[in-house]
């Protein structure tokens, strides 16, 4: 009855990324559809009310998402013991987070003046409970590769949140539905997730171990709580200055980009920790890892975020009418933001993997004060809620930048290779976005122009990426066709 089965030592980063990209898409494209309806069923002063709260549930769920979990995939030992240890840690530390916000919740209530807040906040704030539960799961999963056992209870728990939720919107409970459906998403995919990797609990709890994953994770936590902070500061600057509108404008516009990019980086961050952590002695090849997950990430996720930015006007107004067109300028300016996400979702889990917690901690407090100043910067000169999505596009610019001496100083990731992983999906963008960008001039029909773009984009970035031979096009080629069309030799 061990947590420990043999490693999945033949499996490749690209094939287990793979499988777990194909998860999170999965989930997140029935997450997406049901957003959509939601959407077209809801003004935007629908969801500002739950918008505030997941603002809270969020902070307080950044313990669960870079704790524990984290600790036990970094330790290289396995045990039933050190698992179990963990999940009755992370249920204590959720517990009292719960206790905390169920408390906490009038007075949330009273201050935005939105009495929906209050049972909002109480029944939400469960989320968190079973996301550390999940997180325990995912962190067996990630340290043992087993990503391909997650789809069925993604896929079952996806369903089954998109199920509940569909019926309240349908019975009038629109926003009860927002608030049910991660929360019966997590729970049953929880489940099935435990039965499947034949996860086993024993009542045994080691107080070493977790003074040891404390002293691992504090520093970590601190970060992400730090960028939660900052992340949350825009949207409760929004809703405490400017309308409900504006702030479900700004909420809907991080969450799009979020759904189609976030599932990735998500599934890209579960791969190369663990992937990372197993290399930690050898930075040679971290920095090589590194520099594949880069290249290999930003070639698929930047041209999502400039594709999207490009079709924004179109795609509001057929996914969500004409009710949220107000948000296609913060859309555009949020996907800017994103492309650049990969860049800093590898950086960290290298600098987790090699336990660099003290300068990580350092780098995180430093671009936290200089996007601060941007921030308060630009609402002192613009009373204007476009001004908080612009300073946090500034904000990214300036963490990648910041990033940069890290990675050379640590990694010895040169300034010139960082430029060169980079500047290669950038330009393959931009190249993609002219075509897009010319093509909408010739459909004057709303749908079809949309439609064309797609395609048009689509057909240029591929087209471009085989004809200049790029690597991370022909990576994912053969791992897709399983060896079958390979990359052509240079004689």
């Amino acid at each position: 009855m061990e947590n420990n089965p043999p490693r999945n030592t033949g499996g490749s980063v690209a094939k287990n990324m793979a499988w777990s990209v194909v998860e999170r898409v999965t989930s997140q494209f029935l997450h997406t559809v049901l957003s959509i309806i939601l959407a077209r069923l809801l003004l935007p002063e629908d969801y500002a009310s739950v918008a505030l709260v997941t603002v809270f549930v969020n902070l307080a769920g950044t313990v669960v998402t870079s704790s524990f979990a984290s600790a036990l995939i970094f330790d290289r030992e396995q045990s039933p013991r050190r698992y179990s240890t963990g999940m009755f840690a992370i249920l204590m530390a959720t517990g009292i987070l719960y206790a905390a916000l169920f408390i906490a919740a009038p007075w949330i209530a009273a201050y935005y003046d939105d009495p929906a807040v209050l049972n909002i906040t109480r029944v939400m704030s469960l989320l968190f409970v079973l996301q550390g539960v999940h997180s325990i799961l995912m962190a067996y999963v990630s340290k043992n590769m087993l990503f391909k056992k997650t789809y069925k209870a993604t896929l079952i728990g996806a369903v089954s949140g998109a199920a509940v939720a569909f019926t309240l919107a349908y019975t009038g409970n629109g926003v009860w539905a927002l608030v049910f459906l991660p929360m019966m998403e997590t729970a049953i995919s929880s489940v099935i997730l435990w039965k499947s990797i034949g996860f086993k609990l024993v009542w045994e709890f080691d107080w070493p171990y977790v003074k040891f994953m404390v002293k691992y994770c504090t520093k970590f936590v601190l970060v992400d709580l730090l960028n939660s902070l900052y992340t949350s500061l825009n949207s409760l600057i929004i809703a405490k200055k400017h309308s409900k509108a504006d702030l479900a404008y700004y909420s809907k516009s991080y969450n799009l980009p979020q759904m189609l990019l976030g599932s990735v980086n998500t599934a890209v961050s579960k791969v190369l920790f663990p992937v990372f952590s197993e290399a930690k002695s050898d930075l040679d090849l971290i920095r090589q890892k590194l520099r594949y997950g880069i290249r290999l990430s930003c070639f698929v996720l930047m041209p999502l975020m400039a594709g999207l930015m490009m079709v924004s006007q179109e795609a509001v107004v057929f996914l969500f009418t004409e009710n949220w067109i107000g948000m296609v300028p913060y859309l555009q300016i949020m996907c800017a933001l994103w492309a650049f996400q990969p860049v800093q979702i590898c950086a960290v889990q290298a600098f987790k993997a090699v336990g660099k917690g003290d300068d990580y901690l350092r780098l995180e407090i430093l671009k936290k004060v200089l996007s601060l100043a941007l921030l308060f910067s630009l609402l002192f000169l613009v009373n204007d809620p476009i001004a908080v999505a612009w300073a946090a596009f500034a904000a990214q610019l300036v963490s990648c930048i910041v990033n940069i001496p890290y990675l050379k100083k640590v990694f010895r990731y040169t300034v010139r290779q960082q430029l060169a992983d980079l500047g290669i999906p950038i330009a393959l963008c931009a190249i993609m976005s002219a075509a897009i960008y010319g093509v909408g001039f010739l459909v004057g029909n709303l749908v079809v122009r949309l439609f064309v773009k797609v395609f048009v984009g689509v057909v240029a970035y591929v087209a471009v990426a085989a004809v200049t031979g790029n690597e991370s096009f022909y990576v994912l080629l053969e791992t897709v066709t399983k060896g079958k069309i390979k990359r052509k030799q240079k004689s």
